[in-house]
């Protein structure tokens, strides 16, 4: 009977497959890795999904997905359903489906614990020019902006709590769920005296025109939450409350204002280019103020990997080089950036951005500037001597100019090349031009239009640049 049961068990078709969208590294608690189990993904939206699909008759199926663009990647059919404490804006309305609300979220306003100059309100953050850290493109950026508050966004909520611990920032406005996980029970924060008052919801998201999978998504949210399956899940991480028991009562979430959290999908040129003008300038002081950096220690060590006498000095060059190069760069600024702050050193973002790349970018112009030296011949190091030039003239007026017309063409790639490596500053919230254009493209869905804008902005710093190389190498090369 077992081996029959079995046969027959394996004989019945499989059942279909739910794919459902998140971004994993946004944080806890939606959906996160379980640290005890890194393989293992939890939280109360995994839960909920969980429950979903067994409702739906369908295997559920986590497709991991990056924040910025996961509304495009639904579009796309990456997957069928997008789950990620995700609004029901105007704008991506007009974009997507949205079922009926699973969850009411507030916004909590946070501040560091016992600091006499805390600010108590947004308003108080807004008179004064504090800086308040959140979500980029969520309900609180959007708040933020509306009310004329300096914000800075980020990618998960770690990063803006430990700028808030660090003292980086003066306040932190996020979602309940997200402030209920890190902030509402460490001892380093506390409440605002007022938090905005907005109330708003999630939905699941899915492609237009898939209405009758969006009818069989609500039927079953329905049920989760009236037989008390949504409740328990809730419980489980803390974030039941009255909120969510109306919300069961009606499921139409009417009762929600969500006037705070609306977007606005007709974009404003001007602001726009006004805004993506500032990051370019932001993107041009990054690059050159890194490569000064880059230049100014690439030389010593090229020095020291091809001449220096004590061993332990070209080895010590050597694995400064392997280093810088080996790992990537993003997870060297993420170090400075959250990692000194152990050892009370706290740096600027734009600091951390430009100090990072230049390191970065250093081992590789060691390597430019050993090759260059290498190219020229010993022999000219002998005729200057005969010429009677010491060896630093020698080093300056014959030398130099031959090596600098051999590395020039890559000295100009890599400056090339750290104009869109900046990019990775938007790791540690630092507002370049890739990060505007990802928060104007998500907010309107430009990403064509406004992609040319931002590729004409790199053509128009690199371009030039790379003019003015060419006829520097003319130039040290002789007239042709």
């Amino acid at each position: 009977m077992l081996a029959l049961g079995a046969l027959l068990a394996a004989s019945l078709p499989a059942a279909p497959v739910l794919r459902w969208g998140a971004d994993p590294s946004g944080g806890a608690p939606y959906v996160f890795s379980n640290p005890a189990r890194p393989d293992e993904r939890i939280g109360y939206e995994k839960e909920m999904v969980d429950a979903l699909a067994m409702e739906l008759g369908q295997t559920p199926e986590l497709v991991p997905t990056d924040w910025e663009t996961i509304v495009p990647a639904l579009q796309r059919g990456a997957f069928d359903l997008l789950v990620n404490g995700l609004e029901p804006t105007p704008d991506r309305a007009q974009a997507i489906l949205f079922s009926r609300p699973y969850y009411v979220f507030g916004l909590v306003l946070t501040v560091r614990r016992g600091d006499a100059q805390a600010p108590r309100s947004l308003e108080d953050c807004r008179n004064r020019g504090l800086v308040v850290g959140t979500l980029a493109n969520t309900a609180a950026s959007r708040l933020l902006t509306e009310k004329g508050v300096p914000d800075r966004a980020y990618q998960d909520p770690t990063g803006a709590y430990d700028d808030l611990a660090a003292g980086r920032l003066a306040a932190v406005l996020m979602d309940t769920p997200a402030e209920s996980f890190y902030a509402r029970n460490d001892p380093r924060f506390a409440p605002a005296g007022v938090s905005p008052p907005e109330l708003g919801v999630y939905g699941i998201g899915l492609r237009r025109g898939e209405d009758a999978m969006k009818a069989r998504v609500d039927a079953a949210l329905d049920r989760l939450l009236r037989d008390g399956r949504m409740e328990a899940i809730l419980r489980r991480w803390n974030l039941w409350d009255a909120n969510q028991a109306a919300l069961a009562r009606d499921g139409s979430g009417a009762a929600y204002d969500l006037s705070a959290v609306r977007g606005n999908d007709a974009l404003d040129w001007p602001a726009a280019l006004r805004r993506l003008g500032r990051a370019a300038l932001v993107t041009v002081g990054l690059a050159f103020g890194a490569m000064v950096i880059a230049v100014l220690l690439g030389l010593p060590l090229a020095w020291a990997e091809n001449e220096a006498r004590p061993r332990w000095l070209r080895a010590l060059a050597v694995g400064y080089v392997e280093f810088f190069r080996g790992t990537p760069v993003v997870v060297q600024l993420l170090f400075l950036y959250f990692g000194l702050p152990r050892f009370g050193i706290v740096l600027p973002g734009w600091v951390t951005a430009l100090v990072g790349l230049g390191l970065n970018y250093a081992a590789y112009e060691s390597q430019v500037y050993r090759s260059a030296f290498a190219a020229v011949p010993r022999g000219q190091w002998e005729a200057a001597s005969a010429l009677g030039l010491r060896p630093g003239g020698a080093f300056r007026w014959v030398v130099m100019p031959q090596a600098l017309r051999v590395a020039l063409p890559a000295m100009t790639n890599d400056f090339v090349a750290l104009f869109k490596d900046t990019s990775v500053a938007f790791a540690i919230s630092v507002y370049e031009l890739a990060t505007a254009y990802r928060e104007l493209a998500n907010a309107t869905r430009g990403f064509l239009a406004l992609g040319l804008v931002v590729c004409g902005f790199y053509l128009a710093m690199s371009v030039p640049l790379a003019h003015f190389a060419r006829r520097l190498e003319r130039r040290l090369g002789g007239s042709r």
